[in-house]
């Protein structure tokens, strides 16, 4: 089953909203704050665009159409 438009634009604001954030490259500390732990920001970049392109194709601003042409059937 389909997602619905309202909820991958949720996703895509609390993204959004975490990327923007001073601490979106930090992803965990250890004690003492002596290890840092970076997170993957390219993967979230990436969901961010996956996001946007569902986000279109479910409100229908950015439809999938077919590409290629099938030929050498019998009609």
């Amino acid at each position: 089953m389909g997602r619905s438009a309202a909820s991958i634009q949720a996703e895509i604001t609390t993204l959004e909203t975490h990327l923007q954030s001073g601490d979106s490259l930090v992803s965990g500390v250890a004690s003492r704050g002596t290890s840092l732990t970076r997170a993957a920001r390219a993967g979230m970049e990436a969901r961010l665009d996956s996001l946007y392109q569902q986000l279109g194709r479910a409100d229908g601003t950015d439809p999938m159409f077919p590409r290629g042409v099938i030929t050498g059937l019998r009609t």
